[in-house]
């Protein structure tokens, strides 16, 4: 995988592999909003993998699709190649623990 983009503390990588197993056909996917409670979504048809671990979530774009962030003057919108991708919130690292970043 590769950092394919990032949007406010969620972390966009494109796989390598294409994606095995069921996939569900959904619409406008919405993902869990920052600090701020904003949220990220993918406009239009994704297929979305039901091989989802916890908070990363794997799918398959068949067209250029947008991630918009629904605050109006918040992070750029994203326009994302067809492909395998898996999107999942940026942590951190330090020495102690690890922890979601705040945006």
């Amino acid at each position: 995988m590769k950092i394919y983009a990032r949007q406010g503390d969620l972390v966009i990588e494109k796989l390598a592999k294409p994606l095995g197993g069921e996939m569900v056909a959904r619409a406008d996917v919405v993902f869990g909003g920052d600090s701020s409670g904003h949220r990220h979504r993918l406009k239009g048809a994704v297929l979305v993998s039901s091989e989802n671990i916890g908070r990363r979530t794997r799918f398959r774009l068949l067209a250029p699709t947008e991630l918009v962030h629904e605050k109006p003057d918040g992070h750029k919108t994203q326009t994302m190649d067809a492909g395998d991708y898996e999107i999942r919130p940026l942590r951190e690292r330090g020495s102690q623990d690890d922890r979601a970043v705040e945006d």
